[in-house]
């Protein structure tokens, strides 16, 4: 009888006694807050980057614009700089796209021209463009400069995921493409494209 109220006291005191409640909460709590901080520093990783693939395309289609004509060698430093943009992120996965495309009486676009960071002809002079461009952009008897800008994004924490989960975080698709009109002429040319 006398253990038997020893054992009741002693649950009675365990259940008021609350030493140690917080540490156990923070143990419950601290997987989530973990996850919720790789979800927000991925997330930030992805926003910053896919701003400055935008970045890209529009300061290479901006600067294009603003000449009457331009080299092969000139668009290949000038290609170059997306890789500076996207800085201090690796460009190992970039691809700019810098092109002026002509619009015929009809609207019917054609090719002109087309470099890209690899420094090769990305789309055919003469053909349709590859990209399905806006209509608010094919003007009747006018020319475009595109810059388009793709990158893949792997989230940076892919392999923590990989040995706790069977589920991984793929890679994001970043991509976005600027049309601006030439400044200085109607068509910017390339002479050695």
């Amino acid at each position: 009888m006398i253990a038997n109220n020893l054992t009741i006291r002693a649950l009675k005191k365990l259940r008021r006694d609350e030493d140690g409640v917080s540490a156990v909460e923070f143990a419950m709590i601290l997987p989530f807050m973990f996850l919720l901080l790789i979800g927000m520093t991925e997330l930030a990783e992805a926003l910053n980057q896919d701003r400055k693939v935008s970045r890209i395309a529009n300061a290479i289609a901006d600067l294009v614009a603003q000449e009457e004509a331009v080299e092969r060698n000139d668009l290949n430093d000038l290609l170059d700089i997306g890789a500076e943009i996207l800085a201090p992120y690796p460009a190992d996965n970039l691809q700019v796209i810098v092109a002026s495309i002509t619009f015929d009486e009809d609207g019917d676009a054609t090719v002109d021209w087309s470099r890209d960071s690899t420094e090769s002809v990305p789309w055919t002079a003469g053909d349709a463009p590859p990209i399905t461009l806006p209509a608010s952009v094919a003007v009747p008897n006018s020319s475009v400069v595109v810059g388009q800008t793709n990158l893949t994004y792997t989230p940076s924490f892919t392999g923590v995921f990989t040995g706790i989960f069977d589920w991984s975080p793929s890679a994001l698709e970043l991509s976005d493409t600027y049309y601006l009109a030439p400044r200085i002429t109607g068509t910017v040319t390339c002479g050695n494209c």
